[in-house]
């Protein structure tokens, strides 16, 4: 009796604190609703029905969310809400409110969310309302490059593309008249735009049984049409570091501490220990600055090894490691490498799909060789998943790993000493020596 009693007066309390008044959202043309816990003033929507109703990408898994739109990666840690009021007050009305865990739904701050999307946000006494504007057409170009087709698309806003069948592609939220260009391409011999009920829809005649790669820039969508060509140069695998951040931006920072400065040290380690054993390495960067998510991801598509190097910052994260993999096969994951994964999985023929990506197999190779170099050291990684931008468009085996949280105490001792950063170093060592077959 006790117990029941126990537990009616949490449940009271937790209703309590999660008080939350209501209004109608129209978020593009859909009708939503947001909430306002404890009635702090501060606005909330349900992610997933959000995002669908502004096209962007959602991935949700139990501790976090991704929205994107075109390069842009929003990502959420879903804090479960706290019994207490005050707690409660302090997190949603912080600078940067937090996602909100509440039973099965994920709630995101609404004006937060909106800024960042560049999405219009206006409201009233009694209705909100949040929109992409409509994104127009400022330039179209098209060259052949590394015997590809590569078709750039200049616009006034990110977007989506979204698949529409063989050949052709929904440009979500474009606005274009219907016109047609002609082009003379290695694949490509005309280009179709045609208004839709969710934009534009961009036909590419001639790329149809092609592979077709889909690459986002800020304010620039590429589609580069045809297999990529192989290197002539030096056939040794190519193994690239990158280390998160950089510049202005210091990643997480706990105190003199930051995640910019702890990962490169780590980075350039491994990278001169790599190429001591003879391996081809490539930092994406190698000093204080802050490479371009498309700079990153070229170094990446190149790579047969690509590994991204990063410190956790969220109390809501455990300490210890993470190893991050692709997310699976997704819509907007480049054709070829799609293809060429899932036909890997199947037995295809190696020699020439190997060109295009390793096999799920192989990320989970690497993965495995990373976990036992960490425990080598005394540290128990964790495995998970994220649809990140360098993940999806990276064809070779590819992790983005978490070394720790700045957040954790033991996790931080470790991290700003020089010794156990070394130690960091010969993880990624020993990874990516066995995975390739050598020995560290």
């Amino acid at each position: 009796m006790v117990l029941k009693r126990l537990a009616l007066a949490l449940a009271l309390l937790l209703a309590a604190a999660f008080a939350q008044s209501e209004k109608p959202l129209l978020a593009g043309g859909t009708l939503l609703t947001a909430v306002y816990p404890g009635d702090f003033g501060v606005s909330y929507v349900e992610a997933q029905p959000f995002a669908r109703a502004l096209g962007l990408l959602y991935w949700q898994d139990q501790g976090q969310l991704i929205l994107g739109l075109g390069p842009r990666r929003l990502r959420y840690v879903a804090t479960p809400v706290p019994a207490s009021k005050t707690a409660l007050k302090k997190l949603v009305t912080a600078e940067q409110p937090p996602a909100l865990r509440d039973g099965d739904r994920v709630l995101i701050p609404l004006r937060a969310t909106s800024r960042a999307l560049g999405a219009l946000y206006s409201g009233s006494e009694t209705s909100l309302r949040v929109l992409l504007p409509e994104a127009s057409l400022r330039g179209l170009s098209h060259r052949v490059e590394d015997g590809r087709d590569v078709l750039v698309l200049r616009l006034d806003r990110d977007l989506n593309a979204a698949p529409a069948g063989a050949g052709s592609w929904w440009l979500l939220g474009l606005r274009a008249e219907e016109q047609v260009r002609e082009v003379q391409g290695l694949y490509l011999s005309r280009i179709r735009f045609e208004p839709g009920p969710y934009g534009a829809r961009l036909v590419l005649e001639g790329s149809e049984g092609w592979p077709v790669e889909v690459a986002y820039f800020p304010s620039e969508v590429r589609f580069y049409v045809g297999p990529p060509a192989q290197p002539a140069s030096d056939r040794r695998p190519l193994v690239v570091l990158d280390p998160g951040h950089g510049g202005d931006d210091d990643g997480v920072r706990y105190g003199n501490l930051a995640e910019k400065t702890i990962v490169l040290k780590v980075a350039r380690e491994a990278a001169q220990r790599l190429r001591r054993l003879g391996y081809r390495v490539v930092l994406t960067r190698d000093g204080d600055e802050n490479p371009s998510v498309y700079t990153r991801a070229q170094w990446a598509a190149k790579a047969d090894v690509f590994i991204s190097l990063h410190v956790a910052g969220s109390p809501a994260v455990p300490p210890g490691p993470v190893l991050y993999r692709y997310a699976g096969s997704r819509p907007d994951v480049p054709v070829f490498v799609a293809r060429a994964r899932t036909l890997l999985d199947r037995g295809g023929f190696q020699p020439v799909l190997r060109r295009f990506a390793r096999s799920s197999g192989e990320v989970a190779a690497l993965s495995d060789a990373v976990e036992e170099a960490f425990g080598r050291i005394g540290l128990s990684a964790r495995r998970a998943e994220t649809p990140l931008y360098l993940l999806e468009h990276a064809p070779g085996a590819a992790l983005l790993v978490e070394l720790g949280s700045l957040t954790d105490a033991n996790d931080r001792a470790r991290l700003s000493n020089a010794a156990q950063q070394s130690a960091y170093a010969q993880v990624i060592v020993r990874a990516v020596a066995r995975f390739l077959g050598g020995q560290p």
